[in-house]
């Protein structure tokens, strides 16, 4: 019970927007986590060549729609079943390249990425609604983030962190003091997290309120080159300075410190309570939450930037880059190699679970990739079979829910932080009176977890 707790929690803002994969490392805690389920062996769906190289990670929106940003500075939107283009985002105008930036999509599926030089939002339909900033240019590589205050975060070379407001005005900027070479991540505190890179020392890991206070900041022994915060489940945040791995209480108190054999330039995947992963240079490595490697694994490539992530089985999705033998591995809890596809261009891009068994990413030759695992039925007619199980009806509720077919089995509810609010058995309608309005999630014996509106 206590890791299905704890699994929910770290999932809670991902599920809030009601995407497979919302953001950078799949939701805005960046803990590279999905339920969703895509095992091994893998097979090779489709690749949709695009008109620049992708360095950026996919991202999959509640239509199952795959949005990928290229280095043409274009931001695509791809058919996830037939891998066809919907639109095309033309966003040259704003900057010259889209480099390591993801989409953030927002409960409506608005888009917002950053271009070499802007944040641009683009609408669920392809149109540009507007970039920022309207005369200056900034330097921007990595992805922005979506705040639980509906905030747009996102840092640059400047060595600053901005706040834009979904209509464009800007809500605060903070100077860091040194530049960043990452993406920002949120608490589930709401607090804006992100670390500093290059220049001189001191680096810092920084927290900052919502509404733009410093809530504190942690001095690390090296720069956090590419190496964007994740959260995990206990608020835990965990976050790579060259070779050193720190784990950081929310107060902003180190949890430990652990030291790898060589540098990370990624964001690590927090699989549950318990266990963490993150790359260092040419090996996987295990961790436990509490520190401590209990295992490394070499998987090859020389400046690996691609973050690796975690499906609801526990396997472990990552890419390297060697341009001449990358490799894309699906690799067990065990540290066991189930499955592996090599490529003749550097995997840069971190990969994006999607439903239906599939899995998403980018490669510097042009081209985005999709895999189809056995976690759902095998695809027909490029489209994925429709799940079946039990429904929620309606969804979004008022107040009662029926589950059909009728549900004679342990029914469990759990609200965004994880916590469970309702036990239930042997009854086919599920009241929802006394609790808040938000997010929940619905747990039926032998079925998929679901997600829950309660308006």
């Amino acid at each position: 019970m206590k890791k299905t707790l704890v699994l929910l929690s770290g999932l809670a803002v991902a599920l809030a927007l009601g995407h497979p994969w919302s953001c950078f490392h799949g939701a805005p805690q960046h803990s590279g986590r999905s339920l969703n389920v895509v095992g091994a062996p893998l097979s090779r769906v489709s690749a949709y060549h695009l008109g620049g190289a992708v360095s950026g990670s996919p991202v999959v929106r509640n239509d199952n729609n795959v949005l990928v940003g290229a280095r043409d500075v274009k931001l695509y939107c791809l058919d996830a079943g037939l891998m066809s283009a919907v639109w095309v985002a033309d966003l040259t105008p704003y900057g010259s390249a889209i480099y390591f930036s993801a989409p953030a999509l927002d409960d409506s599926g608005n888009a917002y990425i950053t271009t070499s030089r802007k944040l641009v939002k683009v609408g669920r339909d392809g149109a540009v609604l507007w970039a920022w900033p309207s005369h200056n240019s900034l330097s921007i590589s990595h992805s922005p983030v979506i705040g639980l205050d509906g905030k747009v975060y996102f840092a640059c070379y400047s060595d600053s962190v901005y706040a834009l407001n979904p209509d464009s005005t800007l809500a605060w900027a903070r100077p860091l003091g040194r530049a960043v070479n990452s993406a920002p991540a949120i608490g589930p505190d709401g607090n804006i997290l992100v670390a500093t890179t290059r220049d001189s020392a001191p680096w810092r890991l920084w927290s900052f309120k919502p509404n733009g206070d410093t809530a504190w900041s942690f001095e690390l022994a090296a720069d956090a080159d590419f190496a964007s915060p994740a959260v995990g489940p206990d608020s835990t945040i965990y976050v790579g300075a060259n070779r050193y791995l720190y784990a950081i209480r929310p107060d902003g108190t180190l949890k430990w410190r652990d030291s790898l054999a060589a540098r990370i330039q990624c964001c690590p995947a927090v699989a549950n309570e318990s266990t963490l992963y993150v790359v260092a240079e040419t090996r996987l490595y295990c961790l436990d939450a509490d520190s401590g490697i209990r295992w490394r694994k070499s998987i090859g490539g020389s400046s690996n930037y691609c973050s690796p992530d975690v499906d609801g089985e526990g396997n472990i999705y990552v890419g390297t880059a060697n341009s001449t033998n990358s490799t894309f591995y699906c690799i067990g809890s065990d540290s066991t190699v189930r499955d592996s596809y090599v490529f003749s261009d550097d995997i840069w891009s971190s990969p994006a679970i999607g439903a239906g068994g599939r899995v998403y990413f980018g490669s510097m030759n042009e081209s985005l990739y999709c895999f189809q695992g056995p976690g759902a039925a095998i695809a027909e007619n490029g489209r994925a079979k429709e799940q079946k199980g039990i429904r929620l009806l309606p969804n979004p509720a008022h107040d009662i829910v029926r589950l059909t077919p009728d549900a004679r089995y342990a029914v469990r509810v759990f609200d965004a932080s994880g916590a469970l609010v309702i036990t239930m058995r042997g009854s086919d309608n599920l009241d929802l009176r006394g609790l808040k309005r938000g997010v929940y999630v619905v747990q039926v014996a032998g079925e998929a977890s679901q997600k829950l509106v309660l308006r």
